[in-house]
């Protein structure tokens, strides 16, 4: 009898240590794709202007589908163009730029963290 209640609490012990990643008091909450993207959203890597200037791409997207994208370098915007964005799918946005009648395809990530456009570049929230 001794042995297999010291064999029960054995078992009992081992699975209270592999069970205890398994339960959060905070769970994750669904994203709302259709917003989602509001907000601003910087690229992860730089691109290349004239005079060897490197600059980041600050997409701000607003609540009414408008917004900007600006060319940042160190905290200064040295261009500004307006945007238009609508939902397309689960993950996917189009971008709209009026002055020049392109647009850009992006995806938001699993944890709505991260931009990814056609090109594989990557947006990051700030």
């Amino acid at each position: 009898m001794k042995k297999t209640a010291v064999f029960a609490v054995l078992l009992l012990c081992i699975a209270a240590v592999l069970t205890a990643g398994c339960i959060t008091d905070d769970p994750a909450e669904p994203i709302d794709y259709p917003t989602a993207i509001v907000g601003d959203w910087k690229s992860v890597g730089t691109y290349d202007a004239a005079d060897n200037v490197k600059f980041h791409m600050i997409y701000h997207f607003k609540e009414d589908n408008t917004g900007t994208v600006v060319a940042d370098v160190n905290g200064k915007a040295i261009s500004t163009i307006d945007v238009f964005w609508g939902y397309v799918d689960k993950n996917g946005y189009i971008v709209g730029y009026p002055t020049t009648e392109n647009g850009d395809y992006l995806y938001i990530s699993e944890d709505g963290k991260t931009l990814v456009n056609e090109f594989g570049e990557t947006f990051k929230r700030i």
